[in-house]
């Protein structure tokens, strides 16, 4: 059972943070075009940008957390599932602060990178998870 917890907790993570990439490569290209352009002189996220970093990172650790949710079915406590899905939630927002280095040092496509680098963490998670379900 640990390992399944700690399996739900390292997928959601994974996808947290994979979705968080992605909502910072988002805010990136929205910047660089021509949709995110703002008065002459004006610095800093303009109103267009404000929604997609707001509801990208809040829907990124609900997906997080949902997924957790999810994987830990068998755990039947829904107390210690919606503990272990905030943990996976909060946890993606934590190791999302890692987007801000890649993207500094590797630029856009180091997001995408690091979005596919969590996919696959995720696709491996998942069919350990359900290698391990089909025994239980």
């Amino acid at each position: 059972m640990i390992g399944r917890i700690f399996g739900a907790l390292s997928f959601g993570i994974a996808l947290g943070t994979g979705l968080l990439a992605l909502v910072t490569w988002g805010i990136r290209v929205l910047q660089g075009s021509q949709l995110s352009l703002a008065a002459p002189g004006a610095r800093g996220f303009t109103p267009g940008l404000l929604p997609v970093l707001l509801l990208g990172t809040l829907g990124a650790m609900a997906a997080a957390g949902i997924a957790a949710w999810s994987l830990l079915a068998p755990l039947g406590n829904p107390w210690r599932k919606a503990m272990l899905a905030i943990i996976a939630g909060a946890g993606s927002f934590v190791l999302a602060l890692l987007t801000w280095p890649v993207e500094r040092v590797l630029g856009r496509s180091g997001l995408l990178g690091l979005a596919g680098l969590c996919a696959a963490c995720c696709a491996l998670l998942g069919w350990r998870l359900s290698k391990s379900g089909a025994r239980a």
